[in-house]
């Protein structure tokens, strides 16, 4: 099946009697409308287009002239415009409700659509095609809608030991945003898909139509994480836009006691695109088969970023990690904060409660950590994809069972007014 869902906008144009002017109107800008643009969508065979479209008209100088938005197949939508060639880009699935979307004072073609906040992404779609407009004749032209994401339908990882409290798989690196042209940006994100424990406590899935991605950047990273140990596999090809994915895997020990998980998939292409095959072998004998994608061997460094998450220490397969998100008033005006038991008592309950999907075993920041941190200040905000880490404000850590407020000074026994709360975490990396 193509991936193209179409569009067909037929230009209706026809002669306008002006009334008599005081002059000759030669600035583009004050020309009136003399032709009409009628925008029809369909769909073909089985394929679907996403709603709501937003559709964009930009003329010669590339200045958007005009912005509409039909909401399903039955809309039919006039744009009153002026003679002359037009660019005409539609966007679909743009709910501003999930999007970031340019309006027509601030729209180009470049324009960045990015996601909300705390929003995760649709069924995203995206085309162009020109048209020229006259005055005296009728035309028409049409739209290949293209997905501009994948989809993971599914995941089982199996046989998981029963004492596990979560299971996951990211996907690295993928790309951040895309621009109103359909072209993507931005390659440092990635994805975390977390998994639900099943009824016999050794098979942890998820099953879904919403797990929507964009594709990855060249040969992408899966790691699947258990606790706190994770397993990193490289991909022989990149995983593209337009393909659903459904993954199974498998977790076993080896003769010698060592974890191994076997992951394979597939990737079905259903109304979307073709069908491909790709399998992956977790664990010590993963080497043993040339036929699987290979295993990941290239360990962070201190300093650098994995998986969006900047290293703070590498000791062998064990990698510590500083979050990428941080947390400040985490307690009340009113508290003691040199009250180092009540301190900790607020921090161990924060703790419990952070990003599971990356660890369950946060702690604070050692003060040698901290100093680390504040060392590599630009490397974190440029390279990592959390948040800011900010140089103005104090950073909760701890030394010798002390807990401080890491300051640009230095530290100061307990906590200050607003100290943030950002911890790090070690995984093991088989």
């Amino acid at each position: 099946m193509n991936k193209n869902q179409l569009f067909t906008l037929t230009a209706m144009c026809g002669l306008l009697t002006l009334s008599s002017c005081s002059q000759e109107v030669i600035n583009e800008e004050l020309a009136m409308p003399n032709s009409n643009l009628t925008v029809i969508t369909r769909s073909t065979g089985d394929a679907k287009v996403a709603y709501p479209v937003r559709l964009y008209v930009f003329d010669s100088a590339n200045k958007c002239k005009a912005m509409q938005t039909l909401e399903s197949a039955e809309d039919v939508i006039g744009i009153r415009l002026v003679e002359g060639a037009y660019d005409v880009y539609a966007i679909g699935g743009a709910d501003e409700t999930r999007y970031v979307l340019p309006d027509i004072d601030n729209a180009s073609m470049t324009s960045v659509i990015s996601l909300q906040e705390g929003q995760t992404h649709g069924d995203l779609m995206a085309g162009h095609s020109t048209v020229t407009l006259s005055a005296d004749g009728s035309n028409s032209l049409t739209i290949g809608l293209e997905r501009k994401v994948l989809q993971v339908k599914s995941v089982v990882i199996k046989n998981v030991p029963e004492e596990a409290k979560a299971v996951s798989i990211k996907i690295a690196p993928i790309y951040e945003s895309m621009l109103l042209n359909g072209r993507y940006q931005g390659t440092n994100n990635n994805s975390t898909i977390t998994l639900t424990k099943q009824d016999d406590n050794t098979t942890w899935k998820i099953e879904s139509d919403a797990n929507f991605l964009f594709p990855s950047i060249d040969k992408p990273t899966i790691t699947v994480s258990i606790d706190n140990t994770s397993y990193s596999y490289t991909c022989e090809k990149e995983l593209t836009a337009n393909y659903r994915f459904n993954i199974e895997g498998n977790f076993n020990e080896s003769p010698t006691g060592a974890p191994e998980v076997t992951l394979t998939g597939t990737i079905t292409g259903a109304v979307w695109d073709g069908e491909k095959e790709i399998s992956f072998d977790f664990g010590d004998k993963a080497d043993d088969n040339d036929n699987n994608d290979k295993p990941s061997t290239d360990m962070p460094e201190a300093g650098s970023v994995y998986n969006g998450c900047f290293v703070l220490a590498v000791d062998g397969k064990n990698v510590t990690i500083l979050s990428p998100t941080q947390k400040n008033n985490i307690y009340g005006i009113a508290e003691n904060k040199k009250d180092q038991e009540k301190l900790a008592e607020i921090i161990n309950n924060e703790l419990a409660a952070w990003d599971q999907t990356i660890s369950t075993n946060w702690r604070l920041m050692t003060k040698e950590e901290a100093k680390f941190i504040r060392s590599s200040i630009t490397s974190i905000n440029q390279e990592s994809i959390g948040e800011i880490f900010r140089t103005d404000q104090s950073y909760l850590c701890i030394g010798d069972g002390t807990i401080y407020a890491s300051t640009q000074n230095g530290f100061i026994e307990g906590a200050m007014a607003a100290s943030y709360l950002r911890p790090v975490t070690t995984i093991t990396i088989q």
